[in-house]
């Protein structure tokens, strides 16, 4: 375990030996690794397209973490950028971008669940089969909060670390899920429908992070800077 530490160390070495190169050529070449919670108000893809376009030679390592594993990983030059929330994080140590608050809706299968709401309130999910984040996760933990704080019990039929999976559960018509407002699930079939729930969102709003002590990535910088430009004239 030892040296495969010391070889991810050099292998990160390398490749951004590469892109330093790159750039002062004035090219953008070589692989943005980036680190995302699985659930949040960010559809990340509003930041790779944007960037596949300009930089037709990057490449993206997009991988799922906590916002701690995220934290963790950019102090250990693992990660390049990443999408968390932010009230763990130390902003003396990193770069940040705020990208907005999570607000919350129950994403369902129109082919298993009719819902005729405009919007739901926290007590009317009682009845509902759910399908939850595992526990420990920072999303899980608010909606325990959620839950708890109005004196509710979640009718919790399963229990996953996979995003993946609990839509596998949704489209099977196992359960339904509270999941994030904007982050483009609905979009994934044309029987996915999404309705807010009134006063639902994490306290802690999510951000895009660089740390700010070398060595750092000329793409991880680049990408970054691209990101303030894009998201400042985004509304969130």
């Amino acid at each position: 375990e030892r040296i495969l530490a010391w070889a991810r160390t050099l292998l990160a070495a390398h490749d951004g030996l590469q892109a330093e190169a790159a750039s002062c050529r004035g090219q953008v070449v070589g692989s943005l690794r980036l680190g995302s919670v699985p659930l949040a108000s960010f559809n990340p893809m509003h930041l790779l397209l944007p960037l596949r376009e300009k930089y037709p030679e990057l490449h993206f390592q997009l991988s799922s973490h906590t916002s701690e594993q995220i934290v963790d990983g950019l102090s250990r030059n693992q990660l390049d950028l990443g999408i968390c929330y932010l009230d763990q994080v130390n902003a003396s140590f990193f770069d940040v971008i705020e990208l907005g608050t999570t607000t919350m809706g129950l994403l369902h299968d129109t082919r298993h669940f009719q819902l005729a709401h405009s919007a739901l309130r926290w007590e009317e999910l009682g009845d509902i089969p759910l399908g939850l984040l595992s526990k420990g996760m920072h999303y899980r933990q608010s909606l325990d909060l959620s839950f708890r704080s109005r004196g509710l019990e979640p009718m919790a039929v399963l229990e996953s670390d996979s995003t993946f999976q609990l839509i596998q559960a949704i489209t099977s018509g196992v359960c339904c899920a509270v999941m994030p407002l904007d982050c483009g699930l609905e979009d994934l079939s044309e029987h996915m429908r999404i309705i807010p729930i009134t006063d639902a969102s994490v306290l802690s709003p999510v951000g895009l992070l660089l740390r700010r002590s070398e060595p750092r990535s000329a793409i991880a910088e680049q990408c970054f800077d691209e990101a303030r430009a894009l998201f400042a004239s985004m509304p969130r």
